[in-house]
């Protein structure tokens, strides 16, 4: 009975997930939520646009996290020659992929390959497709923003392997520029405008629906692990968070980038690069706001002393998008963009995947009670959002 209660919630969502598994002839199944489908059947397998790919499959990929497969892999594909110098440097990467900086004479790339089995203590599996959609989420920046956005170079379909330029050495990420308190105004206005003119630039757009439409990836690395999770454990969410999921989850927009955020955008000099679309769908923009919103209320907790900068810099960059999109109605925006924002800035405490940086209790607690205000008292609007936290950090 309780495999059953957890296909129909499934199938609550099968008008907005793009593939589906058929277990059997008569029935089909959403199948964003992996760990249901792993309790149906006897063998693991991973999900890739409609098709169930046995672990064996898996098991036969190139694995790019063995420095030799990466250097005979780029050697037989022509990016690397051994009549000239070349090196790999592994990066630090988030828990869903390995992620190597590759220098090839001239050419510095970036060679990413996603994993199905994401580096995590607790089970979190995923379509390793992502890849793909990360492809062509690059791209798309690429055409709307270039000067914001690194160029694509290949994709491997066979293997979920993805080549782009990459960023200079240079570079810092602008996460860790705003932890250290430096503030460059300059930046948060080509943060804000890119994802503006992306958000207008790919609104309604048929062509966008087609490659992005798929949510399963979505919902299985954001909504699953930030929201459901985070409901577990607040079960008394659970009606505001379904609210939240119907306009998340529900027919798009336009392309959402899905990790929108300060982590992902590297800054040298005053020029961004603009990094990792593998979570990109055709959604509802409220949840870039949010993701990205989210960040800097976390640091506004983090670094109280910087209360002012962190949410003034976040007032203007929000004065600016709703300024500058145009194709829904604004206030409707703004509505669903703070009901996701109260939802993740608990989560990024009580979720899957918390922000490493909010190690103190009583932060955790600000937090907490902050999202729990912004729910119960019907917060809408970013301006009562900024005040609220001010206020909660013991600020004016």
């Amino acid at each position: 009975m309780k495999i059953i209660s957890a296909i129909m919630f499934d199938v609550k969502y099968t008008f907005c997930t793009c593939f589906t598994a058929v277990i059997d002839k008569n029935i089909q199944f959403a199948v964003r939520d992996f760990v249901v489908l792993r309790r149906l059947i006897k063998y693991t397998f991973i999900m890739d646009s409609g098709r169930l790919i046995d672990k064996k499959e898996v098991n036969n990929m190139i694995d790019i996290s063995v420095r030799e497969q990466l250097e005979q892999y780029l050697l037989d594909k022509g990016i690397i020659s051994k009549d000239e110098e070349y090196s790999f440097n592994y990066c630090k990467s988030g828990v869903s992929g390995t992620v190597v900086f590759v220098y090839a004479g001239k050419k510095e790339l970036i060679v990413k390959q996603a994993l199905a089995q994401l580096k995590t203590k607790d089970t979190w599996l995923c379509d390793p497709n992502r890849m793909n959609i990360e492809k062509e989420g690059n791209r798309i920046y690429n055409e709307i923003v270039p000067e914001n956005a690194p160029k694509v170079y290949f994709y491997d379909h066979d293997n979920y392997i993805f080549g782009r330029e990459a960023a200079p050495e240079s570079c810092t990420m602008w996460k860790a520029d705003l932890l250290s308190g430096l503030y460059d105004f300059q930046i948060a206005d080509k943060a804000i405008d890119s994802l503006a003119k992306v958000h207008n630039g790919c609104a309604y757009s048929k062509e966008v629906e087609e490659i992005f439409g798929d949510k399963a990836i979505f919902y299985d690395l954001r909504i699953s692990p930030y929201i459901e999770f985070t409901v577990g454990k607040h079960p008394e969410l659970r009606e505001f968070a379904d609210s939240v999921n119907e306009f998340l989850m529900g027919p798009g927009i336009t392309l959402v980038h899905g990790d929108y955020s300060p982590k992902n955008i590297m800054v040298d000099g005053r020029k961004i690069y603009i990094l990792d679309y593998e979570v990109g769908h055709y959604g509802h923009p409220a949840f870039d706001l949010a993701f990205f919103s989210n960040h800097f209320l976390l640091k506004t907790v983090k670094n109280k002393q910087w209360a002012d900068t962190t949410t003034n810099m976040l007032k203007i960059m929000l004065d600016k998008y709703f300024s500058e999109v145009k194709f829904m109605d604004p206030a409707e925006l703004e509505k669903c963009f703070v009901k996701t924002l109260a939802l993740l800035f608990i989560a990024r405490v009580d979720g899957k995947s918390p922000a490493e940086y909010i190690t103190d209790d009583g932060d955790k607690d600000i937090i907490r009670k902050t999202s729990f205000r912004m729910i119960n008292e019907g917060i809408c609007d970013y301006n009562s959002v900024i005040k609220l936290i001010k206020e909660m950090i013991g600020g004016k």
